[in-house]
């Protein structure tokens, strides 16, 4: 309704996932468009435009920029022909595996998973998948320099890696620049030395599809419960699986019972792969995920 009558509001996902469309109102707001905002969100009135069917008059505004925070970039580096790895430094703190909001300007913005630790320097990195026709990842991929300042969210999402993960098997399975959260989320439990087996299944189309190979590989030398699976559709290479990483996860694993699953990257296959975990014994808590919805047009 706003867009129709001509309002800008900042969207990227338009599946009530980013946040990208908070805004706040002073009454009338249904209780739909607040599901997954903080308690102190809800407090400030904030809602979800993308997910706000009002049953009657309501007075919206936009959200101030209070929430929002600078970065430097510090590195860029191409994974793959499509990927890019962004490096920026920020003063706010974050977990392995959530997300924040990356804007171009104050009505273009698209959320990100964060794949590093937070550590003494406080670099997030982000993978960003070029689209032709996306004007934040092509502005990122050609255009924003290392040493320039860049606006962004804090950190939000649940999907990361928490204490009480310690003694459970976890399996890990992405698509895609799902890999992203997975890479970081691996990363904290390796550094709070989690000695359940680890079992990271990163698929795509074709083998120029996946990156960060050779690291994982590494990681999986290294540490015994480690266990990397690169699996793809067509063309398999040297040390790749060829098949559906939804049916290889249901083959492999049959009884999920008592494991942490992380599931990362298109949102079909998300959906089936989490369903089937269900269904093999992990438990709805245990499990999970990131649907990356895209928002771009492409």
């Amino acid at each position: 309704t706003l867009e129709a009558a001509g309002h800008t509001i900042p969207n990227s996902c338009r599946a009530g996932v980013c946040h990208s469309c908070i805004m706040q109102a002073d009454d009338g707001i249904p209780e739909d468009a607040q599901k997954g905002l903080s308690a102190s969100q809800v407090a400030q009135n904030c809602f979800l435009a993308c997910s706000c069917y009002p049953s009657q008059d309501m007075s919206v505004r936009l959200k101030g920029t209070a929430d929002l925070a600078q970065g430097k970039v510090v590195d860029k580096q191409w994974l793959n022909d499509s990927v890019l790895a962004l490096m920026v430094q920020v003063d706010f703190r974050w977990f392995p595996g959530q997300y924040v909001t990356l804007w171009r300007d104050e009505l273009q913005g698209r959320p990100y998973s964060i794949a590093s630790r937070c550590d003494a320097d406080k670099v997030i990195e982000l993978h960003i998948q070029r689209h032709e026709h996306g004007l934040v990842s092509r502005w990122l991929h050609d255009d924003l320099s290392v040493g320039a300042t860049v606006m962004l969210s804090q950190a939000i999402g649940e999907c990361f890696y928490t204490e009480d993960h310690h003694d459970k098997p976890i399996v890990m399975a992405c698509t895609g620049t799902g890999l992203a959260p997975l890479y970081g989320i691996l990363q904290e439990a390796l550094v709070q030395h989690h000695q359940a087996p680890i079992y990271l299944y990163a698929a795509s189309g074709e083998p120029t599809g996946l990156y960060y190979r050779e690291q994982l590989v590494a990681l999986s030398e290294k540490y015994e419960h480690f266990h990397y699976v690169p699996t793809v559709r067509r063309h398999a290479q040297e040390g790749m699986l060829q098949q559906d990483v939804v049916d290889l996860v249901k083959e492999r694993h049959p009884d999920l019972n008592g494991h942490k699953i992380f599931i990362c990257g298109a949102p079909e296959a998300v959906k089936k792969i989490q369903r089937n975990c269900f269904f093999q014994g992990a438990k709805v808590v245990d499990i999970l995920v990131d649907a990356f919805e895209v928002g771009e047009v492409k």
